[in-house]
């Protein structure tokens, strides 16, 4: 039996790898790890450039529905007062997210791609919003695709049958 924490960090980890596979085969190239040139990098976990833009991608990794059965409408993307741009600097890239829900007990996920921009309200924002009317400003990377990777044990209980 896993730990909460031991819980989120596998489901993240798989998280990033599979951001990795589906932003190479979104057309992005250049596609890396940051996180293996800086461990437990500040913003960023993928370094990528598509179209002759490069972003600095932070991975969100959560189970679509929350402990009590609700849809997990926002994914925290970054923390307040963290100068994110300056870590986006050195890499000449603009800051951008990749968002994976799962359902573990399905083995199925959605995928989906967005810069910090698209959801800045005001110059702030430190969530990524994925009620189904926001997720439709998105890019779709996979679409209830289903992983046989994808572990019971990375559930947090919340899924019930509901219709996805």
């Amino acid at each position: 039996m896993l730990t909460e924490r031991e819980r989120t960090k596998l489901l993240g980890i798989w998280g990033e790898h599979k951001a990795l596979a589906l932003l190479a085969r979104a057309g992005f190239s250049t596609v890396r790890d940051v996180n293996a040139e800086t461990f437990n990098h500040p913003f960023g976990d993928i370094y990528a450039e598509r179209a002759g833009e490069r972003y600095l991608i932070g991975v969100k990794t959560r189970n679509k529905y929350q402990v009590n059965g609700s849809l997990n409408p926002t994914y925290n993307v970054r923390k307040k007062g963290a100068d994110v741009l300056a870590i986006a600097r050195p890499y000449k890239a603009q800051l951008a997210w990749v968002t994976v829900q799962v359902i573990p007990e399905r083995q199925v996920f959605w995928s989906y791609f967005g810069t910090i921009a698209l959801i800045e309200d005001r110059g702030e924002r430190f969530s990524i919003p994925m009620q189904v009317s926001a997720i439709r400003r998105y890019e779709c990377l996979a679409y209830e695709e289903t992983d046989t990777t994808l572990r019971l044990e990375f559930s947090n209980g919340g899924y019930a049958g509901q219709c996805d």
